[in-house]
């Protein structure tokens, strides 16, 4: 037989070798049936010996392991987690993080034979299982940005700083940051845990520059830099071919110099201009070469929407104006800095402003409310804010993003707000007003709605049902324009009153069909001696169903039930502490009492 002919097989060895294949898969198929069998198995029950975070839910059913776990882990997220690098620390509201616990995850991941042991797990036996959480990732990113800027020292790059026409240097410093999925992991692994407090390891950094490298960047291009003028030459078509622009300015470096600043690249110093801010310290002496582009807009004459239309312009291009600054301002020579006017289009036209189909009023609610300095002011700036949003078809309305976060810098004063269940000063109080004239305009408009809540109790000058509160960070109220022509907004504050008007194209007749109250519930009397207290009067809870009924033409074609549940309010009565007596009590005038202002929230 040649050398490498495959070998013969018996009769014999060939049915032995069947028979071995056979056992082989009916072997496998078995285990198979066993490992799907035992899987049915867990399933119905946690396996024995099965925890989270210490809580044991070995042997419970699925159902009664998430009440467990409700009842004995979800009050540890209502704690703060502490982060610590041994001698700062920062704290975590998991509440404002929006890190909540995902309980049905949580035992199906304890139940699963893929998780965590799975021959134990194949065979009824459990262990330590990791919580499963839900989150919103916009408010966990902003908790994690909070504890890496508080725990962090960033490192301090070597650079140079500008005034006028000197320049110093900015020394060079090491730094330790911690990482945000450093945070995102000392958050998970304590968020249901006993222990609060985790310590994380920051990673030291260094500059990429010496101070002997930052000394001769100040006596070398800092030098260069502020050493003379530059000359700035315009040149472009103009706004008349005929007639192209053609313009040079000299301008001081002192007037440039606060746009000006350092970055480190590949272990070398360069200059960096602010483009934006050299064109406004020059923007005078350009005179009218520059003409912005100015985007169509609507506005209302008598009633009714108008388009003011669009118009093309010409401007500076600033990155150009940017790097031809820079560029001139590192030369000893001859510093001129050569920029050209370019095109600037609209970028929201005329025909634009037409398609939209914006001719006609669809909806207007007025909101009257008890004049108080503190609502004047910040249902004024929220009103403000609001007048002249333009909602293109798909575009979805956010209050919070529109009207912006309640704080001085941004307009709003402190006024009383609802917060757990009980009215309390804070600022932006009224902005809730806003808020309920908005969405009524909203609702009657017929426009699609994606996020809006009522107040926890009931406030006597809303229609129940049909009101909205906000909260920056927490709740917003949020409509789609889900027409396929756009919504222009204005919004009108009085004295006592906030107008909201929506302009489109109309498409249905809205009503509203309020239902009765259902499950009313009494309020309590309570007597609060804490300072500050704010009394409050009593309102009833209950549950209403207000229907949007959508017609056309006389014909109803859809119906949408929203339900509100209101909270019952609790009567405040606000007493004083009785004073602790002294040794030697000295004899005193009593004063006449104060009355305590009864806010209306």
């Amino acid at each position: 037989m040649a050398s490498g002919a495959p070998k013969k097989l018996s009769a014999a060895e060939l049915a032995t070798r069947r028979r071995n294949r056979r056992i082989v898969i009916f072997s496998l198929v078995g285990l198979l049936f066993i490992f799907i069998a035992l899987n049915i198995n867990a399933r119905g029950h946690v396996p024995k010996g099965t925890s989270v975070e210490g809580v044991a839910i070995g042997g419970l059913s699925p159902d009664q392991a998430k009440k467990v776990l409700k009842d004995k882990l979800e009050p540890r997220l209502l704690r703060d987690v502490i982060i610590t690098d041994g001698e700062r620390q920062s704290r975590v509201d998991l509440q404002e993080a929006a890190v909540g616990l995902d309980l049905q995850a949580t035992v199906d991941s304890a139940t699963s034979l893929t998780g965590g042991n799975s021959l134990t797990r194949l065979f009824g036996k459990g262990g330590a299982v990791d919580p499963v959480f839900a989150v919103r990732e916009t408010f966990l990113n902003k908790s994690i940005n909070a504890v890496v800027k508080k725990l962090s020292h960033p490192v301090v790059e070597g650079g140079l700083a500008f005034s006028g026409n000197k320049v110093t240097g900015i020394k060079p410093k090491s730094g330790q940051v911690l990482t945000p999925e450093q945070v995102k992991v000392a958050i998970f692994s304590t968020a249901a845990a006993r222990q609060r407090k985790v310590k994380v390891s920051l990673t030291s950094q260094q500059p990429q520059l010496t101070a002997e490298d930052v000394a001769n960047a100040v006596s070398q291009l800092g030098k260069t830099v502020v050493s003379a003028p530059i000359s700035i030459r315009l040149t472009g078509t103009g706004a008349n071919p005929n007639e192209p622009v053609d313009q040079s300015i000299d301008v001081p470096i002192a007037t440039l110099t606060p746009s000006f600043s350092t970055k480190v690249v590949d272990g070398k110093m360069q200059l960096v201009v602010d483009g934006p801010r050299a064109l406004k310290a020059i923007q005078q002496d350009l005179g009218p070469t520059q003409q912005p582009a100015v985007d169509a807009r609507f506005r209302i004459v008598k009633g009714k929407p108008t388009i003011v239309p669009s118009q093309d312009g010409q401007a500076v291009d600033v990155e150009q104006l940017s790097s031809a600054i820079a560029e001139a301002a590192t030369q000893e020579g001859i510093r001129l800095a050569n920029v050209t006017l370019k095109p600037q289009a609209a970028t929201f036209t005329t025909a634009d402003a037409k398609k939209l189909g914006i001719v006609e009023q669809i909806s207007k609610f007025r909101q009257k409310f008890p004049y108080a300095p503190y609502r004047y002011q910040n249902i004024g700036q929220a009103a403000e804010r609001i007048n002249g949003t333009l909602l293109k078809p798909g575009e979805v309305f956010s209050m919070n993003n529109i009207v912006l976060e309640r704080t001085p810098a941004n307009g709003y004063t402190k006024g009383f707000v609802i917060k757990s269940g009980r009215l309390q000063e804070d600022l932006g109080g009224g902005v809730s007003t806003m808020a309920t004239a908005t969405w009524h305009a909203a609702f009657f408009a017929g426009l699609e709605r994606i996020e809006q809540r009522a107040h926890s109790f009931y406030i006597s000058r809303y229609q129940p049902g049909l009101e909205a509160t906000v909260s920056w960070g927490q709740l917003d109220l949020k409509f789609r324009n889900d027409s396929p022509h756009g919504v222009f907004i204005t919004a009108v504050r009085g004295t006592n009153f906030v107008t909201v008007t929506m302009y489109g194209t109309k498409r249905y007749d809205i009503s509203a069909e309020s239902g009765p109250h259902q499950d009313v519930k009494p309020f309590t009397q309570q007597t609060d001696a804490s300072s500050p207290c704010t009394p409050q009067g009593g309102s009833e809870g209950f549950t209403i169903v207000v229907t949007r009924v959508f017609k056309i033409a006389g014909k109803e074609v859809k119906r949408e039930p929203l339900t509100t549940k209101y909270n019952p309010a609790a009567n405040i009565t606000c007493k004083k502490p009785t004073p602790k007596a002294t040794a030697t009590p000295t004899a005193s005038a009593k004063p006449a009492a104060k009355p305590t202002p009864k806010p209306t929230g």
